[in-house]
């Protein structure tokens, strides 16, 4: 049953549910009429006629938004409720009146004006049916200078179909249609606006692609408030003028984009250009913090100058906020027009992955200073040099990303010497990433410091973005080095900023919850860890911080005591991170390390003397140096352990939980050497730093049986060990370890089936019998877990138990 839209005279709900009882008699479903003017007893009467029916009923319903008094949208939803057998089509303009549908929980669709637009096979169906001569891309052209609004390309279809096939074709066929668009654009859709009262209004706002309230007050010179412009915008929506975009967060509407060009071709028709509008539009979104939508309008308007002055002044803002729309912007700025200017042109090659050009300028600083030029030059050099180290960085290149951000800090200084206000609201952001470079080139100390500046920054000028970034920085510091409650505190500032939903704000996210989990780890509060890490999840294949996401997994599994899972993780993300997996990464000796742990924890002795066989430096870094000096104590090779303990430098940097897991080693192995005072004095030592920090989770590194030897023969309590002491004191690592031990017939064997002898010529060359070849080879598979040669020497290759010839 199909009503049709609201006469002009009968705009009251109880006049339209007259109008939809007499089309329930029209179409045979009910033969009863009603004479009451009270709108409740109409709408009665018609909800009591459909329950009655037993044939199902659609109701199309035609611009029932027209109907401005209230109540009608609450009567449809009841009406749906009431009446089973009744489904509704209603076609609006604009979703004012089902604004709350969502929340009612009614199961319905949304067809949208775009949806509805002609695709250009519904435009070729029109041609073929409007008798238009055949041209292949005629359909195309039309959808697209239409923008595919039926009603547009209805007129634009009449408008071609004598067209002639001349050489000039393309152009009068262009002409032709954007004639007939300008034509209805201008009895139809302007003739409205003025009816309205808006004609002025729409030709302002046309130059804005889309719109907001605030935007179009600021592009119309309007004196209204935000809300009454608000409230014409949503005049002009009832009316069909604009389109609302569902995909914006903020209410944004849009003039269709056949109509918006239609009328800004009559406007530069008659005189009135779009540069200087579009050039005021930029003026006013940069001065609102849209640097990236006014990006979009100088390029609209082929303002190259303006163009390049916002991405000079704004790419830092741009590339947090806006990261897409900045790069496809960068694109339509034409090459010689970018080549001219190295911070477009670094900026692009970021995107494109292309290797950029360095300036030559970060070489001697003082030097840039003669003249007003060259401090221009400074500020280019100071954009470029941050931008080829984050390109570096994200190649893999970290050792040479963090050489170029040393040389930054300096000619940072001497640019805000020449009081640059650029320089001031980019720098924040330029020193969280350097905090994340230095962090990711294992130099957690500098991390640490410019990430204090930025936040620093970001609080007086009020970037919560940048401020955020490098609490979590700090926070992600503080947890490795082994110093929980400084972590801790800066996690809480963390959340006193807000989340900033821009593409970065995954990092800021992974930094934050990687060291939240590590903080409760060493706390021992594992449920709340657990819970952590599943929101930290795993990390995906373009996450920085990928090598700190698997090493918080790790430590978790060491601690819950499930190792191999964690194993399998780290391999196969190491496998997709191989680009970013260098020997100048943090990743590298941190997941050597923990590779180690793991193993050991697993009991493969072997396995993680051979991966720590292959470290050349462990005493490089706090990580590998205690995981290997706590194997060696394991294996029972003490001395060595011991070793490497004294190899670490107490003066340089200081990592607690390294330090105080180190301690713990040399407190086992004196020990176990019979060095019963050394032993003590490294226990005390350790339950200090344990009392300092805060740390428990060490503790668990070492055997119960030797927590309590060591812990008798002390002078002192530790109250963090009592703490540790009333908890599960689950141990890591087992007592009991795999090592493989080849006799010296065992290496000869191994040695004959990696010449791939036969067992027949190996007997030959033993001067034994094949059935001892055989006795041997069984010994000799059983020790490398391995069921036939090849096995076996892959085994031997990896656990490093194959001598060479």
């Amino acid at each position: 049953m199909w009503v049709g839209a609201p006469a002009q005279n009968a705009l009251t709900p109880a006049a339209y549910w007259f109008g939809v009882l007499a089309r329930l008699r029209d179409a045979g479903v009910t033969s009863s009429s009603a004479d009451s003017d009270d709108v409740c007893e109409i709408f009665t009467t018609v909800v009591r006629l459909l329950e009655s029916t037993s044939r199902p009923v659609l109701l199309v319903l035609i611009r029932p938004d027209l109907i401005y008094a209230g109540g009608l949208c609450d009567q449809l939803i009841s009406l749906l409720s009431l009446c089973p057998e009744v489904d509704i089509v209603v076609t609006l303009s604009g979703l004012g009146m089902f604004s709350g549908l969502r929340s009612l929980g009614i199961d319905h669709d949304i067809i949208t004006a775009k949806e509805l637009r002609y695709t250009a096979p519904d435009t070729a169906q029109l041609l073929a049916q409007a008798d238009a001569p055949a041209v292949a891309d005629n359909a195309e052209r039309i959808t697209s200078l239409t923008g595919g609004i039926p009603a547009l390309v209805q007129v634009a279809v009449a408008a071609i179909k004598n067209l002639d096939n001349g050489s000039d074709r393309e152009k009068v066929l262009e002409r032709q249609i954007n004639r007939a668009v300008d034509r209805y654009t201008a009895h139809h859709v302007l003739a409205l606006a003025e009816e309205l009262g808006e004609l002025e209004f729409v030709l302002a706002t046309a130059y804005a692609g889309t719109i907001t309230s605030e935007l179009a007050r600021l592009v119309s010179s309007s004196e209204d408030t935000v809300a009454q412009v608000h409230t014409r915008l949503a005049i002009l929506e009832a009316a069909g003028l604009y389109d609302r975009v569902e995909s914006e967060s903020e209410e944004t509407w849009e003039l269709p984009s056949g109509i918006r060009h239609s009328i800004l071709r009559m406007r530069a028709a008659a005189g009135t250009g779009s540069s200087l509008h579009l050039s005021r539009l930029v003026d006013s979104l940069i001065d609102s913090g849209r640097q990236t939508l006014a990006l979009d309008y100088a390029l609209d308007a082929q303002n190259w100058t303006l163009a390049i002055d916002i991405v000079e002044q704004y790419w830092v803002e741009m590339l947090v906020n806006d990261i897409d729309r900045l790069s496809s912007g960068l694109r339509r700025i034409p090459l010689d027009v970018a080549g001219e200017h190295p911070v477009v042109r670094a900026v692009r090659a970021l995107f494109d992955g292309h290797p950029i050009v360095t300036l030559g300028t970060l070489a001697d600083p003082p030097t840039l200073f003669s003249d007003q030029c060259a401090r221009h030059s400074a500020k280019d050099a100071l954009s470029v040099g941050c931008i080829e180290s984050i390109m570096l960085r994200l190649t893999g290149r970290f050792e040479e990303s963090a050489a170029i951000t040393r040389r930054l800090p300096s000619l940072s200084h001497l640019v805000l010497e020449d009081n640059s206000e650029v320089v001031s609201r980019q720098l924040p952001f330029m020193r969280a990433q350097w905090a994340i470079t230095y962090q990711l080139n294992a130099m957690l100390a500098e991390s640490t410091i410019e990430a204090h500046l930025a936040y620093q920054d970001g609080l007086s000028l009020q970037i919560d973005f940048v401020a955020r970034a490098a609490s979590s920085t700090i926070a992600l510091n503080w947890a490795m080095v082994g110093e929980p409650r400084h972590s801790l505190v800066w996690l809480e500032c963390e959340q006193r900023h807000t989340d900033h939903n821009g593409r970065l704000e995954p990092i800021l996210r992974t930094a934050g919850l990687v060291a939240r989990t590590l903080t409760l780890l060493d706390s021992l509060s594992i449920d709340e860890a657990i819970r952590t890490l599943d929101e930290l999840g795993y990390p995906s294949d373009t996450e920085e911080l990928w090598a700190f996401v698997i090493y918080a997994h790790s430590q978790c599994a060491l601690t819950r005591g499930d190792p191999f899972a964690a194993l399998t993780l780290m391999r196969r993300t190491v496998a997709a991170h191989s680009h970013q997996h260098t020997v100048t990464s943090i990743s590298v000796p941190l997941l050597q390390a923990t590779e180690i742990d793991l193993l050991l924890a697993l009991g493969e002795g072997t396995s993680a003397l051979a991966l720590a066989g292959s470290i050349n430096d462990p005493a490089a870094y706090p990580w590998t140096l205690t995981s290997v000096a706590r194997l060696r104590q394991r294996v029972g090779d003490n001395k060595a352990a011991l070793a490497l303990c004294h190899q670490y430098s107490w003066t340089l940097q200081s990592y607690p939980r390294a330090q105080m897991e180190l301690l713990l080693v040399q407190a086992v192995a004196h020990w176990e050497l019979g060095g019963t005072k050394f032993a003590v004095e490294a226990w005390s030592k350790a339950c200090k730093i344990a009392d300092q920090t805060g740390l428990l989770r060490p503790f668990s590194t070492i055997a119960p049986s030797d927590i309590v030897r060591l812990e008798n023969a002390a002078t002192f309590g530790s109250q963090t060990l009592a703490v540790f002491r009333k908890g599960p004191g689950d141990e890591s690592f087992p007592k009991t370890l795999h090592i493989v031990t080849l006799t010296d017939r065992e290496q000869t064997v191994l040695s004959l089936l990696g010449q791939e002898m036969t067992q027949v010529a190996m007997a030959k060359t033993l001067y034994v019998s094949v059935n001892t070849v055989r006795s041997q080879l069984r010994s000799l598979y059983r020790k490398l877990d391995a069921h036939n040669r090849d096995e076996a020497l892959m085994r031997a290759h990896a656990l490093k138990v194959m001598h060479r010839a």
